[in-house]
C-alpha cells in the first residue's frame, strides 16, 4: 500500500501546476495525476526508494520532475492561449512549483558541498590511530593463507554447480556478486547463495536450493554444495519475495539499506546481513548504524546495532564505505582548499582487500598512495575493521598492489599465466605479498611471493611450500634487513656445525647450514658474510635468524667464530 499512496502523493504534489492556472486546467490536472501516480507506483514498487534521503530521496526528485513536466504542458498551452487573446500571466503560478523545487535540491545540495564540510567529511574516519608496520598485523607464519583469489572461487563453483546432479544448473545460477569470503570453524571458505535464473524458474519452483562452500585455502580441494535448504527470499526473486522489497515493506522503508552478503553462522545457518546506515551529509556521509539479519527461508529480520553484532558476522561496514571514509580522509584532512590547490599530503586508497587478522578479526586493507595518478608507491596501509570501523594507519614502504601484479606478470607472461589478488602478510619479518597464479582458463598453476619493499624480488613455485622455500632462499641470497620493529622476534643461535651444503642453481648459490643439537636448518647466500663460503662441519658458528614454526628458515646474519681474521697482511720477508 505504501507504494501506491507514495505514487498518489507524487502524482497529486505533481499536478499542482495544472490546479493553480484556472478551471479550465483542472480536468486535465486530474488526469495528469492519475497517470503519474500509476507510473511512479509502478516505478517505486520496481525500484522501492530509499526514504532516509533528503526530500525523500528519488521520491522528492521523481515529484518535482512530474511538476516541472506540468508546467512545461501548462505553459505551452497558455502560450496558444495568448495568441489567441488570453492571458499569458497563468504561466507563472505554474512554474512556481517546480521553481521551488529545484531551489530546494539545490540548496539542500549546497548544505552538503565539500567546499563547506571538509571537515565533517574528513571526520567520517573517526580517531585514526597510527602504527608502525609491525608483526601484529599478520602473523609472519599464517596458518590460514588464502591461495584461491575470487576468479578461482568463481571458475571453481560454476564447475561444480555444473556437474551437480539433478540439472540444478539449468535453472539456477551462482549468485557471483555476492560471493564472500568468510572464516567457517576456523578455514577461509567462499560462499555464495544460488538464485532463480528467471522468473519462469521462480514460479515454477518458489525457492532457491541452497549454497555452493569453496576453499579459500586449497585450490585443489573439491567445492561443497549445499541443496538442503529453501530460499524463498533472495535478490533474484519475484514481487513480494524480493530481499530488498521484502525489507521495505517490512520496516526499513525510512532506512539506508547497503551490501546485501550472504554469511554462515557458527551453527551452520545461512543469513542475509544486510547494513544499515543513515546519510549525515546531505545525500553522503553515509554512517553504518548496524545490520539487519534476514533468515532466506522464511524472511525473518532481526536488527544489530553496530558494537552489539553477532561475532560470526564479518561484513557490518562496507568495502564502499571504508573506501570512502578513507578518501575523504586522505583528501580533506589538511582542509578543502589545499585539496585543490596546494595539495600537500594528499593521500588516495586503493581498492580495499579483505582479510583475517591473527586477532580472529576481520579487515579491510587498503594500499595508500600519494595523489599522483602514475605513483606505485605505498605510503603506508589503512586496516579498517569491517565489524566496528575503526581504522588503525600503519606506515610503510613497498609497491601497491598493482605494481605487485605487474611485477609477477611479467615473471610468468611467457608461460601464459598471471597473478590475481595480492594478499600481504608478514613473512620471516617482512611484509611479502602472496599472490596466486593462474592459467589462461582459470585453473590454479603456484604461488608466487613478492617482497615489498623491492617488487623485483619474486619467489615462484608450483605450491606454497615450493614458494616459501624459493622466498627463504632469496632472503637468505641477500641477508634479511633487521628492523627495530622485529627485533622482538629475533633469536640467537650458536654452535658447532655438524652439516653443511652447498646448493647451486643457475647463478643462484644457497648455503645450508646446521647446528648440532639444534633442530633447524638455517640458509643463507654468499653475501650475507665473506666467512659463510669458507664455513665447514666442525667450525663453532654464531647466527641470528627470525623465529618460526618451520624447520628451514633464513639468517639474518652469520659469523664463523673458528676462522680469525687479522684484518692486515703479514709483512713479507726482508729480501738478502
Amino acid at each position: 500500500m505504501l507504494f501506491l499512496l507514495l505514487g498518489l502523493v507524487t502524482g497529486l504534489i505533481g499536478a499542482v501546476p495544472f490546479f493553480v492556472s484556472g478551471r479550465r486546467y483542472l480536468a486535465l490536472g486530474a488526469i495528469y495525476a492519475a497517470v503519474v501516480a500509476l507510473v511512479c507506483s509502478g516505478a517505486y514498487y520496481l525500484s522501492p526508494p530509499t526514504l532516509v534521503n533528503p526530500l525523500w530521496g528519488s521520491v522528492g526528485i521523481f515529484t518535482g520532475l512530474a511538476a516541472a513536466l506540468a508546467a512545461v504542458i501548462v505553459g505551452m498551452s497558455s502560450e496558444g492561449s495568448y495568441r489567441n487573446g488570453g492571458n499569458r500571466s497563468r504561466i507563472w503560478p505554474a512554474a512556481l512549483l517546480p521553481a521551488l523545487c529545484v531551489a530546494l535540491f539545490l540548496g539542500r545540495g549546497c548544505t552538503g558541498c565539500s567546499a563547506f564540510r571538509a571537515s565533517d567529511y574528513a571526520g567520517m574516519i573517526g580517531q585514526v590511530e597510527e602504527r608502525v608496520w609491525t608483526q601484529d598485523v599478520q602473523p609472519k607464519d599464517p596458518h590460514h593463507i588464502r591461495l584461491v583469489p575470487i576468479e578461482l572461487a568463481q571458475w571453481l563453483a560454476d564447475k561444480q554447480l555444473g556437474e551437480a546432479p539433478g540439472a540444478i544448473g539449468s535453472q539456477f545460477q551462482i549468485d557471483k556478486d555476492r560471493m564472500t569470503i568468510q572464516m567457517i570453524k576456523g578455514e577461509l571458505w567462499y560462499v555464495a547463495p544460488l538464485d532463480f535464473k528467471d522468473y519462469g524458474v521462480w514460479s515454477s519452483s518458489g525457492a532457491a536450493p541452497g549454497y555452493v562452500m569453496v576453499s579459500g585455502e586449497d585450490p585443489h580441494r573439491t567445492p561443497v554444495l549445499k541443496f538442503d535448504e529453501k530460499f524463498a527470499f533472495t535478490p533474484g526473486a519475484y514481487f513480494g519475495h524480493d530481499l530488498a522489497r521484502h525489507l521495505w515493506t517490512h520496516g526499513y522503508e525510512s532506512k539506508g539499506l547497503m551490501d546485501y552478503s550472504f554469511e554462515i553462522d557458527d551453527e551452520g545457518k545461512p543469513w542475509w546481513v544486510v547494513t544499515v546506515y543513515e546519510p549525515t551529509i546531505a545525500w553522503s556521509g553515509e554512517r553504518v548504524e548496524g545490520v539487519v539479519l534476514v533468515d532466506p527461508t522464511d524472511g525473518s529480520t532481526a536488527f544489530h546495532e553496530l558494537g552489539k553484532v553477532p561475532g560470526w558476522v564479518d561484513r557490518v561496514v562496507p568495502s564502499g564505505v571504508a573506501h570512502d571514509y578513507i578518501a575523504w580522509h586522505g583528501k580533506y584532512a589538511g582542509g578543502w582548499w589545499n585539496s585543490v590547490w596546494a595539495e600537500k599530503n594528499i593521500m588516495v586508497p586503493q581498492s580495499p582487500t579483505f582479510i583475517h587478522g591473527n586477532d580472529g578479526e576481520p579487515y579491510w586493507v587498503t594500499d595508500i598512495t600519494s595523489s599522483n595518478e602514475k605513483d606505485k608507491s605505498l605510503l603506508g596501509l589503512m586496516y579498517t575493521n569491517a565489524r566496528t570501523g575503526k581504522s588503525v594507519f600503519y606506515r610503510a614502504v613497498g609497491s601497491v598492489d598493482e605494481a605487485v601484479l605487474e611485477a609477477v606478470n611479467n615473471k610468468v607472461a611467457f608461460k601464459r599465466w598471471h597473478g590475481a589478488s595480492p594478499v600481504l602478510y608478514n613473512m620471516y619479518g617482512t611484509m611479502a605479498s602472496i599472490v596466486p597464479l593462474l592459467g589462461e582458463s582459470h585453473t590454479f598453476q603456484g604461488v608466487a611471493i613478492v617482497k615489498i619493499d623491492n617488487a623485483s624480488e619474486v619467489a615462484i613455485g608450483d605450491d606454497l611450500p615450493g614458494a616459501l622455500r624459493e622466498y627463504q632462499k632469496l632472503l637468505g641470497s641477500h641477508g634479511v634487513a633487521a628492523s627495530p620493529d622485529i627485533a622482538h622476534d629475533r633469536k640467537t643461535a650458536e654452535g658447532k656445525v655438524d652439516r653443511f651444503a652447498i646448493d647451486v642453481r643457475g647463478q643462484e648459490t644457497t648455503y645450508y647450514v646446521h647446528l648440532k643439537d639444534v633442530g633447524v636448518i638455517f640458509t643463507g647466500g654468499s653475501d650475507l658474510s665473506a666467512t659463510l663460503p669458507l664455513t665447514q662441519a666442525g667450525d663453532t658458528v654464531s647466527l641470528t635468524y627470525i623465529g618460526s614454526d618451520e624447520a628451514v628458515v633464513p639468517m639474518m646474519s652469520f659469523e664463523n667464530k673458528s676462522l680469525t681474521l687479522t684484518g692486515t697482511v703479514p709483512a713479507r720477508p726482508a729480501r738478502r
